[in-house]
C-alpha cells in the first residue's frame, strides 16, 4: 500500500527514491490514506512465485501473475500512468532484480467504478507484451470465497519495513496477519473511512501490517489470491490495513482477460 497516516487522501504508490508519493490535501480532502510489510520476515521469491514488481522509473507497487500474460494489481498503482513506462519484474527476490524476468505492458484496464478518492473497487488488469515465464515464476488462482475472520493470511512485497522508514525493502518480505470480520472492519473505520463491499481488513494492530510500497501486492489464503493491498492509515497502527476483496472483483477481471486475450 502507500505510506499511511498523513492528512489527505494518499494514493498508495511509493517512489523508488524512498519518498511516499502524495496528492495534495486540498485536492483529496482532510484524511490521507497510504500504501505499506511491518513485523514480517525476509522471504524468497521461491515462496511467492506469483509475486511481481509493478514499477515505473519513480514508483513501486506489487502485483500477482494470474495468467502468463496477465497481472492483477491495485488501480491506484496505474491510474493516469502511461502504460509504456511500466516494467514488470518476475522471478526475483531482490527489488529490480538481478536475474529477473522483465516484461512491459501493452494494455491496462481499470475497473470502471474505481473511485480514486475512496479507493472503492481498487483493482486493475495489466496485459504483458509476452508471457511471463522462467525460473521461480508461477500463476496464482483467484479466490471465489471471502476469507473467514481470524484466519491467518500472507501478505508479501518490497514495501517499508517500519512506519518511519524512508526507503523500500531491497529483498522481498512476507508477513502473516489475521483477517478481520466485515463488521469489525466497518466498526474500526467508523467516522474515518467508508468500508465498501469491495474492501476487507487484515492486520495485527501495532505489530504486523503491510506498508508503503506494498500496494497492489497479494494477500493469499490457502494458496489463492484473496486480497490486493489497497490502503491504510499509518502502518501497524491502531487501524488495520485495507485490501480489495478478490472474490468481489474476480468476475470482472476474468471477463477483461477473456475479452482482451
Amino acid at each position: 500500500m502507500i505510506a499511511r497516516i498523513l492528512p489527505s487522501l494518499l494514493l498508495l504508490l511509493i517512489p523508488l527514491l524512498g519518498f511516499p508519493y502524495r496528492i495534495s490535501a486540498s485536492f483529496y480532502g482532510s484524511e490521507e490514506i497510504q500504501p505499506r510489510i511491518i513485523g514480517g520476515q525476509v522471504s524468497s521469491i521461491k515462496q511467492e512465485k506469483y509475486l511481481v514488481q509493478v514499477t515505473t522509473s519513480t514508483e513501486l507497487c506489487g502485483g500477482s501473475l494470474i495468467k502468463p500474460r496477465w497481472v492483477i494489481t491495485a488501480a491506484h498503482c496505474v491510474y493516469k500512468q502511461n502504460k509504456d513506462e511500466f516494467k514488470i519484474y518476475g522471478g526475483a527476490s531482490d527489488q529490480a532484480g538481478p536475474y529477473a524476468t522483465i516484461r512491459q505492458v501493452d494494455f491496462v484496464a481499470i475497473r470502471p467504478d474505481f473511485n480514486r478518492k475512496t479507493l472503492n473497487m481498487d483493482v486493475a488488469a495489466l496485459r504483458l507484451t509476452s508471457d511471463m515465464t522462467g525460473a521461480n515464476i508461477e500463476t496464482i488462482a483467484l479466490a471465489s470465497q471471502s476469507v473467514p475472520a481470524r484466519v491467518l493470511v500472507k501478505v508479501s512485497g518490497w514495501g517499508y519495513l517500519h512506519a518511519d522508514a524512508t526507503t523500500t525493502a531491497t529483498r522481498v518480505h512476507s508477513v502473516l496477519v489475521p483477517a478481520w470480520s466485515r463488521s469489525s472492519c466497518i466498526a474500526a473505520f467508523k467516522g474515518i473511512h467508508r468500508i465498501t463491499r469491495s474492501m476487507m481488513c487484515a492486520a495485527k494492530l501495532y505489530k504486523k501490517d503491510s506498508c508503503d510500497g506494498d500496494s497492489g501486492g497479494p494477500l493469499v489464503y490457502r494458496g489463492e489470491l484473496a486480497g490486493i493491498v489497497s490502503f491504510g492509515y499509518g502502518c501497524a497502527s491502531s487501524l488495520p490495513g485495507v485490501y480489495t476483496s478478490v472474490p468481489v472483483i474476480r468476475e470482472w477481471f476474468l471477463r477483461v482477460v477473456k475479452e482482451n486475450s
